[in-house]
């Protein structure tokens, strides 16, 4: 069974070009940029990898229902692509749909994906939808990297991710992955750009959560003052975080250092203690044999478990599949705030910029605050 679908001429999202949006099946991926789409290109920052005009993309996932919608309020070409998650699921890749890119990636390339979006209804504690994106390899073992959950909200605005390739993808195996199946909730998506070479496309419409909040307080705190070299950027909120279950808040916490906490919230257990995971990532390089403190300023709102007190477990692991890790620890953290402090010694070098604190909070139904988290090498 075949569908026709409208053929959409879109208003430009870069000025001086017109770009048409084709809502239609999408063509064998060629292994360059069609000529017709090299004047695009030329303004584009970096490399461009895919085909814009094409927003019809291959979908995986009983629960999940797509169809085409066509407004002229629709930022980047007045059509999109509507993703009704009937039922959540057990994983977030349950639903999912792939953007096919039109080059191989080589290890090290730096990918930038961006695209428009807005939620139009959402089985979340604050309405908003989740949504899963990462560079992916379509075929087995279905490697990537690039991994982040965004939450989106109800108007249309303009979003992005980049990553830094650790392994190379052929390019008919080569897709962004667009991953919906976290809540019951409809989602659309409307133009995507994604280029190779480049950290940003248009920017974020939301630099303020990509930015270091301003603060007159030094970046590291009396207790940790001379405890080492930091690893990792404290003030600097962009963490990889991911619910299957529970919900994520960002909220502005006086109490704490830099004044800043994440909240994380389960009214459900997960399957896996990492259902509902937060990852810190480490932007130095780590050498075999170096010895580690990680601070993580933390506290319990509420907890479903004896004495009140919250369980979270912590590792060390790469930011990308098979996340293969070390320190494993288990801790409880009190009603108020508090520096838990681990010291582990790495086993193996860890290029700068592939490595996370991961923070797993699903295996006790619970609510926990979570403020800087801080990485020292200590000698």
């Amino acid at each position: 069974m075949t569908s026709k679908e409208p053929d959409m001429r879109a208003r430009p999202i870069l000025s001086g070009l017109a770009l048409p949006m084709l809502m239609l099946a999408a063509p064998p991926a060629a292994a360059q940029i069609p000529p017709e789409l090299q004047a695009f290109d030329e303004q584009l920052p970096g490399s461009l990898i895919n085909d814009p005009r094409d927003i019809v993309w291959p979908t995986q996932g009983s629960a999940l229902d797509v169809k085409g919608v066509q407004n002229a309020d629709i930022p980047g070409g007045g059509a999109a692509r509507r993703y009704e998650v009937k039922t959540k699921g057990p994983e977030l890749w349950s639903s999912q749909t792939h953007v096919p890119l039109l080059a191989p990636i080589e290890r090290g390339d730096t990918v930038t994906v961006g695209f428009y979006a807005r939620t139009v209804s959402a089985d979340t504690a604050d309405g908003k939808g989740l949504l899963g994106v990462r560079v992916q390899e379509n075929a087995p073992p279905y490697g990537g990297f690039g991994e982040k959950t965004l939450f989106i909200g109800s108007d249309w605005e303009w979003y992005e991710v980049t990553g830094s390739a650790n392994l190379p993808i052929r390019q008919k195996d080569a897709t962004i992955a667009f991953q919906f199946g976290a809540a019951k909730q409809t989602i659309e998506i409307g133009q995507t750009i994604v280029v190779k070479g480049a950290t940003s496309i248009l920017g974020t419409q939301k630099p303020a959560e990509e930015k270091p909040a301003a603060t007159d307080e030094p970046l590291i705190p009396e207790p940790l003052a001379g405890a080492g070299t930091l690893l990792n950027k404290p003030d600097l909120r962009n963490w990889q975080n991911s619910a299957v279950v529970g919900t994520i808040e960002n909220r502005d916490e006086p109490g704490i250092w830099l004044g800043h906490a994440t909240r994380f919230s389960l009214t459900e257990l997960g399957q896996n203690d990492w259902d509902l995971v937060a990852g810190i990532p480490i932007e130095q390089d780590i050498a075999a044999g170096d010895k580690l403190l990680i601070a993580i300023a933390a506290k319990t709102v509420s907890a479903e478990t004896p004495d009140g007190n919250g369980l979270v477990a912590m590792r060390i692991q790469d930011n990308a599949p098979p996340y293969d890790g070390f320190a494993e620890n288990i801790f409880n953290i009190g009603q108020k705030w508090q520096l838990i402090r681990i010291n582990t010694v790495a086993p193996r070098d860890i290029p700068a910029g592939t490595a996370q604190v991961a923070l797993h909070f699903a295996a006790e139904v619970q609510s926990i605050d979570v403020g800087p988290v801080y990485v020292f090498k200590t000698e």
